[in-house]
């Protein structure tokens, strides 16, 4: 005897509703997909990579001991902020404030919540997907750091060495900086200098510590902060945190989810 049953109709179509949505929202978007300047950005990001290898790293690997101490023990102090653990972390942390401050608000309500969560979602991702794209790279590349400089230069180079002094091209830490900080500044345009100022003196942080080479932070900042537009552009397009503004670009969904 057939002891299956089947669902109402209507539960069916409540379970499968939100991705529907989804769906709905990413076919009205694709018809009204334009170009986006990827090339642009691309040839730019790789000149400015290209001039620093050539121009800043030798410079920087013949007098990187000889920075003063008391800069590089700053440098020392703030550089670890680009960790991806650090990172995660003050995500997690601000979540799980932001939750509380949202629940108990007088107009608190299941969209802001909602909102809220896709918005952490969107630096947590991100920030993960940049940090995976960079820890191939640099594995792959195998790049001698300037502590070793001495022996290799600016071209030594031993692809798949899986050794940390050959993990120098592009900047881990760099590019969770630049996914972080991209994302905040898409997010809070308003904010956007800041947060672009900071995440280039992290980013210097590495050099003056002497880790990484000029050429190895704006490959890392560059990279982060494509991968963190690139995620604003697929969010936009399911309608999720984004829209689409003038000639595309992701504009923050905030007065929707926060007001």
């Amino acid at each position: 005897m057939n002891t299956e049953t089947t669902p109402p109709p209507g539960m069916i179509q409540k379970q499968s509703k939100p991705w529907q949505r989804l769906a709905r929202r990413y076919d009205i978007s694709r018809s009204r997909h334009g170009r986006l300047p990827w090339l642009g950005y691309t040839l730019t990001a790789i000149n400015i990579v290209i001039l620093a290898f050539f121009v800043f790293d030798t410079p920087l690997g013949q007098t990187a001991k000889n920075l003063s101490p008391e800069l590089i023990a700053v440098a020392s102090a703030v550089t670890d902020i680009g960790r991806l653990a650090w990172i995660l972390t003050a995500i997690a942390v601000v979540l799980a404030v932001g939750l509380f401050v949202v629940r108990r608000s007088p107009t608190h309500g299941r969209y802001r919540t909602a909102h809220l969560i896709r918005m952490v979602a969107y630096v947590g991702l991100s920030v993960l997907s940049a940090s995976i794209v960079v820890n191939i790279l640099k594995y792959a590349i195998g790049r001698a750091r300037p502590l070793l400089y001495d022996q290799y230069g600016i071209f030594g180079f031993e692809p798949f060495h899986g050794d940390f002094l050959f993990q120098s091209f592009p900047s881990a830490h760099s590019a969770n900086v630049g996914a972080l900080f991209a994302a905040l500044a898409l997010l809070f345009p308003r904010f956007r200098l800041l947060f672009v100022g900071i995440g280039l003196w992290l980013g210097a942080s590495r050099i003056i510590i002497g880790v990484h080479y000029p050429s190895d932070v704006a490959a890392g900042l560059a990279l982060g902060a494509w991968i963190a537009f690139a995620v604003a552009i697929l969010f936009s397009r399911f309608g999720l945190v984004f829209s689409k503004g003038q000639n595309n670009w992701p504009l923050p969904r905030l007065n929707h989810g926060l007001r």
